[in-house]
């Protein structure tokens, strides 16, 4: 979207001077939102109501259009019907509006007519070099300058602060704008976001001196490549950006392969790309709140990554470290010299380790768990100290007060500690609100569960763009239509895949002498495109021990897939050398658009569906991404060794893997899919094969 220049953007963003097409005082109507609003929140610059016959509009001189003015504003807020924006956007254009806000649905959302709207709208957006939020949308306001371009009520209530929230769909900014939680620079409600997305707002408040973290609320992705640019800028400046994804659920997800696309469906892939490219993606509301606090309050990553959980109850932290342990947050051991120092401070039933009960001495003494929580920051393996303290909203101030002196203890050790500290309410609902005034500096979470959820995506964070990393490989072509599995198998070898040794014969007698010249036992199967299932078709034949069986299977081989499959074209019978033992491994491509193809990793055979063992990352991968792939399934404890099985060649699996990627990378313009189900990953030092090969390609046969 070459619209978008840093010019329009700032004309959106922050404009000096701002145009209501449209304008009204009709109290239901989107462009008299916009005016109300304009004047409610003091935006200082010029507005100008755009009206064909009204003199004036809420006291304010009226134009009768855009082309009468002198002067053309930053933005244009196109408050009208869809039928009539595409008219009023070209005379926005054509006297020179570097911005505009389209308010009305009726575009790409609605219908046929509705989508031709929106192709006209980003062709004059891109003719003129014009930013556009929405259409479909609410608008944005930024806080600062009052420039409340919002096509709904704006609560006065709103904070001015330093987190920009940027989302497709407006209820949701609406709710997370407006919880108290955090002062905010800019709302946008973004809407189709045809013209301007995510990544232009992005590109924007890089730079913006009025914002330090941002959260967006994403739909769906259409430029991967833009947003990942954008995310290179947000690290640069130390902003960190939040996710919540809307339409997370599988049901959408489209298995485009025999196995692989059961393991790894579009919430796979989204949640790949926001680590690869550090957005820190949260689950819910409620994970975006604390999240959004926590990255407002700690910009800076804490330079060691365990945490230290303390309290003052034996159970509580004892619910706390279950927690933590549910949601990936490491909890290391004390060092010995932590530990003396604990223990000398806490009474002698105490017990001196992570997670920490002071015990309720605390209640008595402040200075002991600022004391305490000095010791723990002086731990080498201690990061962020987490102290869990529950003072519930609805205590009256008497019993509030039991709980000011640790607040104030953590507020003082604030100060000074080496390791930041969280200060952590079990509860949703919060803190009482005299417990909170004494943590001003000091981050504040609300609900176990969500609170420690942010502290580990703080503390695990990539904070640089790894997508889509840099691929130079040589591009091939693959045939139309589907693949056999040996015609599979021969492309893979020759690019370097282990795959056994096999070969097509069309009748019982040159089976029989193929098999004795691979060595018994072999394995026998169908070779036919139209069947992709062999095993369910009859089509295998296990362990074939002699010249006299391999001619028994050889014709019923080919009687069973004549009886599942009476048009198929029947090429023959593969036969194979049999490759026994090893762990049996899923190795598989799936494309996941817009993001192109993703690799999945997981225990294989014929218990994939069952086992629902998987790991997935988008490509490309390097070796140390392989590794950490198989480390994500339980093939890393299979491949160890399991129950005295011999460990397994670990290393050729994830060599395995990079050339699986690599071949992507060769091939993925003519690829649809790829199921290499099983791989055997034999005893170590003995390497991989590839047993069955399932490879279809886009082009049409």
């Amino acid at each position: 979207m070459a619209a978008n220049t840093p010019e329009a953007m700032q004309a959106l963003m922050a404009p000096r001077s701002i145009a209501v097409v449209g304008a009204t005082e009709r109290a239901d109507a989107s462009s008299g939102f916009v005016m109300k609003n304009l004047v409610r929140f003091g935006y200082q610059g010029k507005i100008i109501p755009v009206h064909p016959k009204a003199e004036a509009i809420f006291g304010l001189r009226a134009s009768p259009s855009l082309s009468a003015l002198d002067m053309p504003p930053d933005v244009a807020v196109i408050g009208i019907a869809a039928d009539k924006v595409i008219a009023a956007l070209e005379e926005a254009g054509r006297t020179g509006v570097k911005a505009a806000v389209v308010l009305a649905s009726g575009f790409a959302e609605l219908d046929d007519a509705g989508r031709e709207r929106q192709r006209q709208l980003v062709e004059i957006a891109e003719r003129y070099s014009m930013a556009i939020c929405g259409p479909n949308c609410l608008g944005l306001f930024n806080l600062g300058s009052g420039a409340a371009l919002y096509s709904s009520s704006l609560s006065t209530n709103l904070q001015k602060g330093r987190f920009a929230i940027l989302s497709h769909s407006g209820a949701s900014a609406i709710a997370l704008g407006n919880t108290g939680r955090f002062g905010l620079s800019h709302i946008v409600s973004s809407g189709n976001s045809a013209a301007t997305d995510i990544s232009d707002y992005l590109d924007f408040l890089a730079t913006d001196d009025e914002t330090s973290a941002v959260g967006i609320v994403i739909e769906a992705i259409r430029e991967p490549e833009r947003l990942a640019a954008a995310m290179e800028k947000m690290h640069a400046a130390n902003k960190p950006v939040i996710a919540l994804r809307a339409g997370r659920s599988e049901r959408g997800a489209q298995a485009t392969a025999a196995h692989t696309g059961s393991l790894a469906g579009s919430n796979d892939a989204y949640r790949a790309f926001f680590r690869r490219v550090g957005i820190i993606e949260v689950p819910d509301m409620d994970g975006f709140m604390e999240t959004a606090t926590l990255c407002l309050m700690l910009k800076d990553r804490p330079a060691n990554p365990g945490v230290a959980i303390v309290g003052v109850s034996g159970g509580g932290v004892a619910h706390v470290s279950d927690i933590a342990d549910e949601v990936g947050l490491s909890l290391p051991d004390l060092q010995p010299e932590t530990v003396a120092r604990v223990k000398a401070l806490l009474p002698p039933f105490a017990t001196p380790q992570n997670p920490l009960d002071t015990t309720g001495i605390v209640f008595a003494d402040e200075g002991i768990y600022r004391d305490v929580l000095h010791a723990l920051a002086d731990d080498p393996s201690i990061g962020l100290i987490v102290a869990t303290q529950d003072a519930p909203a609805g205590l009256d101030d008497f019993c509030a007060s039991e709980y000011l002196g640790i607040a104030e203890a953590v507020s003082d050790y604030a100060e000074t500690g080496k390791a930041p500290v969280v200060f952590m309410s079990n509860l949703s609902s919060g803190h009482h609100a005299d417990v909170e005034a004494k943590l001003a500096s000091v981050p504040v979470l609300r609900g176990t569960k969500s609170a420690l959820t942010a502290v580990r995506s703080l503390m695990t964070q990539d904070r640089a763009v790894s997508w889509p990393g840099v691929t130079a490989l040589e591009t091939k072509s693959l045939p139309a239509g589907t693949l056999t599995e040996r015609e599979a198998k021969a492309r893979l070898a020759a690019e370097g895949l282990p795959v056994p040794k096999e070969h097509l014969v069309t009748d019982a007698n040159t089976a029989a002498e193929t098999a004795r010249r691979l060595g018994f036992p072999v394995v026998m199967k169908i070779e036919s495109p139209d069947i992709l299932h062999k095993t369910d078709a009859g089509g295998v034949k296990l362990g074939i021990a002699s010249e006299a069986e391999a001619r028994t299977a050889f014709d019923a081989i080919m009687a069973n897939a004549r009886a599942y499959a009476p048009d198929a074209v029947l090429r023959g019978v593969s036969v194979q050398e049999m490759v026994t033992g090893g762990i049996e491994t899923l190795v598989g491509l799936v494309r996941h658009e817009p993001f192109g193809f993703g690799l999945v990793v997981g225990i294989g055979g014929v218990l994939v569906e069952l086992v629902n063992d998987g790991a997935f990352d988008l490509l490309p991968i390097d070796l140390a991404r392989a590794d950490a792939m198989i480390d994500e399934t339980k093939l890393a404890t299979l491949l160890q060794g399991y129950r005295g099985a011999p460990k397994a060649d670990r290393k050729a699996l994830a060599e395995l893997l990079v050339k699986i990627s690599d071949f992507a990378a060769r091939y993925g313009d003519d690829i649809e899919a790829v199921d290499l189900n099983p791989v055997a990953v034999l005893p170590e030092g003995r390497g991989a094969r590839i047993l069955d090969a399932l490879i279809i390609s886009r082009k049409m046969p």
